[in-house]
């Protein structure tokens, strides 16, 4: 799979922008093809989640930043990893870690899939342990928010029980 902005449409504003989300209705083992309609559902919205990531790290750029994402995505092998990474973040932030999780465990747990392919996929994207990391520090994050959330409430209630209290 692949994500890609449509050319004719990184000329205007961002927000007019559209993307291709490019599936090979296959999936090509080292001896067999296997029709991608037959791949478990939650790995194939794993795959879309994270092309999806992609499209939201686009949709940050410029249409120069675009263009330079593509040029270092074709002559940086370190930066392919990093943008594979941001990528399986950004779907990881919005809720699709069991789904990336299912994908990766596919992938390197397949096979039919050569070692070449697992070892490449290991290398550039996040691990399973780096998904679960990401998903404990949102959810620790969430956790401050809240309670930094709730000291400012029960600062108001104080607050304005004193302003009350002051006005009788």
């Amino acid at each position: 799979m692949a994500a890609r902005p449509q050319v004719s449409t990184l000329f205007g504003t961002r927000k007019n922008r559209t993307y291709d989300i490019l599936i090979n209705p296959v999936f090509k083992l080292q001896n067999s093809i296997e029709p991608i309609h037959q791949v478990d559902s939650k790995v194939l919205i794993g795959w879309i989640g994270h092309e999806l990531g992609h499209i939201m790290d686009y949709e940050q750029r410029s249409t120069f930043g675009i263009a330079r994402f593509g040029l270092l995505y074709w002559l940086s092998k370190t930066y392919i990893r990093k943008a594979e990474r941001v990528a399986d973040t950004f779907a990881v932030h919005r809720g699709m870690a069991p789904y990336i999780l299912a994908t990766k465990d596919f992938i390197l747990s397949h096979s039919g899939l050569s070692q070449k392919y697992k070892d490449k996929i290991a290398r550039l994207y996040l691990s399973p342990d780096d998904i679960v990391q990401v998903v404990e520090e949102m959810q620790q994050s969430n956790a401050s928010d809240k309670d930094d959330i709730l000291a400012e409430e029960k600062d108001i209630t104080t607050n304005i029980e004193q302003e009350e209290q002051q006005s009788r």
